[in-house]
């Protein structure tokens, strides 16, 4: 790649970061938020309530995928990108000097709900403009660079837990819900901004620019009315990929603690599943660049499918030691994690390709992030056994392995290394 390739990829790679920074740091704090924001004898607890208003969020992000999708379509994907990481850094600002219940009285709810509301609808275009610009910037290996923005997220979920963790040991439980977790949203808040000034240096992408004279004046319309399989194979290949982080990251925690596992060993068993997704994402993403990448994705559902099983039964019965266990399932994870972003973007064409992306992704991702940690608690409570979170993963993994078949199938015509030499050349001259 160029110069200027590496920087618009790595500028890129702030959009899924931001993502997952300011939506896990809500959930982090989330009883602190509600003990500040929410007051006690409403019948309702303030830790359910504020669990409602991280709900909201990832449920308003469809719509500002869509929304953001259509814009980024029809008057270019810098404007969407920049405008996204302002708008949802000064809301992430915002919430970190909100003040408190008993300072502004129901105002201040209210005021938690709309910011939350403005910034899952921001956020639910960064991911996809993140892969759009990977896509449509070095067309030799967009596999590659779609790999590089995801290890750029599972990198920020790493940064957010580990704040976290550094937070908890630091403070006391009193100081982290009166201010410690307001130090957290600031961090946010500043680290978008910074991604804001950094996005104002990008150039819209050449593949966008050479059709803009022969884009659809309307892409949503087009885009539901001429793409609804497209558009269902995504959402049905991203099931899998926010299966992954809701079993393992987001419902692994309590679950192990029944299993009388000590907290600060899932903990750093979860950290080495982080880092080892992400070290390995560079690895299948290259490889769906060198082979059709629907077989790799399609393995990935395979091995998650046969090995979710396994996790949890020698999990339930302390057969395996967890750091073990943790970084087979970052390995297993990587397949799927690694390829489908990329997949789902080159079945649509560029005129609809960020409606596309965005619509599908938040789609998938919305549903299995949000409700795979419920229906993993409800399968253990309701039949009673404990290895039963595998069937959630087995189930999004055959969705998953379904929708495979209607990915894009590519042939590699084009050698990646003479892509890269004619690239350099060009920018030579």
């Amino acid at each position: 790649m160029t110069a200027h390739q590496r920087w618009t990829i790595l500028v890129a790679s702030t959009g899924g970061a931001l993502e997952v920074f300011d939506f896990v740091i809500f959930g982090f704090f989330a009883r602190s938020i509600g003990s500040e924001f929410f007051p006690t004898g409403t019948g309702v607890p303030a830790e359910t309530l504020s669990f409602a208003v991280l709900a909201i969020g990832y449920l308003s992000r469809p719509v500002g995928g869509i929304l953001l999708g259509r814009f980024g379509d029809t008057h270019g994907r810098r404007l969407v990108f920049v405008s996204s990481a302002m708008i949802a850094s000064v809301s992430t600002l915002l919430i970190g000097i909100l003040p408190s219940y008993a300072a502004w009285g129901a105002l201040a709810p209210a005021l938690l709900l709309m910011l939350r509301l403005i910034q899952g609808l921001c956020l639910g275009g960064e991911l996809p403009g993140a892969i759009v610009y990977a896509v449509e910037t070095a067309r030799g290996r967009p596999g590659l660079l779609c790999g590089i923005v995801f290890v750029a997220v599972n990198l920020a979920l790493l940064l957010a837990t580990s704040i976290n963790f550094a937070l908890q040991w630091a403070l006391t439980p009193a100081q982290v819900n009166a201010f410690g977790w307001r130090i957290c949203f600031l961090l946010g808040g500043m680290v978008g901004l910074l991604s804001f000034v950094l996005r104002r240096t990008l150039a819209e992408t050449n593949e966008y620019a050479q059709a803009i004279g022969a884009r659809h004046r309307e892409p949503l319309a087009v885009l539901f009315r001429n793409h609804f399989a497209p558009l269902t194979t995504g959402t049905g290949a991203s099931l899998l990929a926010g299966a992954s982080g809701g079993i393992y990251i987001g419902f692994a925690p309590s679950y192990l603690q029944r299993l009388q596992y000590d907290t600060h060993q899932i903990a750093s068993a979860q950290m080495w599943y982080l880092v080892v997704v992400a070290a390995c994402i560079l690895v299948t993403s290259h490889v769906g660049d060198l082979l059709p990448r629907r077989y790799v994705f399609r393995s990935g559902t395979v091995l998650s499918a046969l090995f979710a099983p396994f996790f949890f039964i020698a999990a339930a019965h302390h057969y395996a030691s967890l750091p073990a266990l943790f970084l087979m399932a970052g390995v297993v994870s990587s397949f799927a994690n690694g390829t489908f972003a990329c997949a789902i973007a080159e079945m649509f064409p560029v005129d609809v390709r960020f409606s596309g992306v965005a619509t599908s992704m938040n789609l998938g991702l919305s549903a299995s992030l949000g409700l795979t940690p419920l229906a993993a608690n409800f399968l253990v409570s309701g039949l009673h056994w404990m290895p039963a979170p595998a069937l959630v993963i087995v189930l999004c993994s055959a969705l998953a392995f379904a929708a495979s078949f209607g990915m894009k199938r590519e042939r590699r015509r084009v050698d990646v290394v003479a892509v890269n030499r004619n690239s350099r050349w060009q920018e030579r001259r």
